[in-house]
């Protein structure tokens, strides 16, 4: 079985029965070869699918057999002299490199499976913490505070509700503290006015009035400066406007009061949405990822990457067994022996096709020869039915053996027909 592995013909090594144990070696090479190559995408499956599984069986089979088909015609179509193998063995190593590329990466990730996962994992944690503290400081707890971070694109998780309504709030409150200040300096200023003329009008002696009780000239105008003071101020119009700002301001601090009690579980909440979108260390591994993991240990790590290096070659080296056991074993007596004897079979098919060409020619020429023979015999026919067409229509006064003569004379004639050469009548 393993003879059958490397190709090799049992009866040319029925002549050579030493060359049994090499072809032996070799197809055991052929095998381990593809075993490995089985054992490499069972890994490369695990690590895409997350875990092992049965159905796994049936592409590792398969990709065993497609491997174990491929090494052993690498082997075993290679005869002839030592150049002649040198040309058709190196494209195949070639082949085999690449080949051997795709089967060790699994195996690979495996061996350093250890090392990769951990590293996956705590970059998988560095992720999540990044992003928590990024949508933590972009998310203040209460909603009139500022962000501690500025660069907050597509962080900002509550933005367009509560913080809306504590930005108008505040404007409100703002126009109604200033309007608030105005109004009382204003109030304040007419009601001096105003005092002052009520007291000119009732007879008050204080600094700058006459004393004089009754509606005089003094209390006139003062009593006119106070209304004018009233109407250029609009202290009536500001005054309701503040209690309608003041209105507004009451009726918007329910709601909002409600919205901001609950505002830090909404934070925390989008929070873990936002987390949760990412995955998590537990989770499991896959095989870009682990590729990934494996370029960024070995690209710190200088030691780490010698020895996936040495490993990957050994796993090359490996698959190019075969390849490298034919080219390295030389030319040998049943390599002479297979290449004399496909040399034979090739000149006995050559002769027993020129034989079957020739015979078959031979065939053709001679039914050419009877089909000419066969047309010259049915122009003598016709001849002779057309001399007998003759006879019988000469007068009655020919002697009557003539006619009963004839008879014999045309069986003659026919008879001697296909003795007579072709040139005569």
């Amino acid at each position: 079985m393993l003879r059958a592995l490397a190709g090799a013909d049992e009866g040319v090594l029925d002549q050579v029965p030493l060359e049994r144990t090499r072809y032996v070696g070799l197809g055991g090479v052929v095998l381990g070869t593809a075993v490995v190559a089985g054992i490499s995408m069972w890994f490369a499956l695990s690590q895409v699918l997350g875990g092992a599984h049965v159905a796994m069986l049936v592409p590792t089979v398969i990709w065993m057999l497609i491997v174990l088909n491929f090494d052993r015609w690498l082997v075993s179509t290679v005869t002839g002299t030592w150049h002649r193998r040198l040309l058709m063995l190196i494209p195949r190593l070639l082949v085999s490199v690449v080949l051997g590329f795709i089967i060790a990466e699994p195996l690979v990730l495996r061996v350093f499976e250890t090392a990769i996962v951990q590293h996956v994992i705590d970059g998988r944690q560095a992720v999540l913490n990044a992003e928590r503290d990024r949508l933590l400081a972009c998310n203040p707890r209460v909603p009139t505070e500022t962000p501690a971070r500025r660069d907050c694109a597509g962080a900002r998780l509550l933005a367009s509700t509560t913080e809306a309504g504590v930005a108008e709030l505040r404007d409100l409150e703002s126009d109604a503290e200033k309007l608030r200040a105005r109004v009382g300096t204003d109030r304040e200023r007419h009601d001096r006015l105003f005092d002052k003329a009520t007291g000119e009008c009732a007879g008050d002696s204080r600094e700058g009035m006459s004393g004089k009780r009754g509606n005089g000239p003094l209390c006139r105008r003062l009593d006119a400066a106070a209304r004018d003071f009233l109407v250029q101020s609009h202290l009536n119009r500001n005054e309701k406007a503040l209690r309608t700002l003041e209105g507004r301001i009451t009726a918007m601090r329910g709601p909002l009061a409600g919205r901001q009690a609950d505002f830090a579980e909404k934070i925390e909440a989008g929070i873990g949405e936002r987390l949760s979108a990412l995955p998590r260390p537990a989770a499991p591994v896959g095989l870009l990822e682990r590729m990934r993991a494996l370029q960024e240990v070995t690209a710190v790590n200088a030691y780490l990457s010698g020895a996936t290096w040495l490993f990957r070659l050994f796993l090359i080296l490996v698959d190019c067994l075969p390849v490298l056991v034919k080219l390295m074993g030389g030319t040998t007596a049943y390599d002479r022996m297979a290449d004399h004897a496909n040399r034979r079979d090739e000149e006995i098919h050559d002769r027993r096709l020129q034989l079957r060409t020739e015979a078959r020619i031979g065939e053709l020429e001679l039914q050419a020869h009877r089909d000419v023979e066969d047309r010259r015999r049915q122009r003598r026919l016709m001849d002779i039915a057309g001399r007998a067409t003759e006879a019988q229509t000469v007068e009655p006064s020919r002697t009557p053996w003539t006619r009963i003569a004839f008879p014999e004379n045309r069986r003659e004639i026919l008879r001697g027909s296909s003795e007579t050469p072709s040139g005569r009548r």
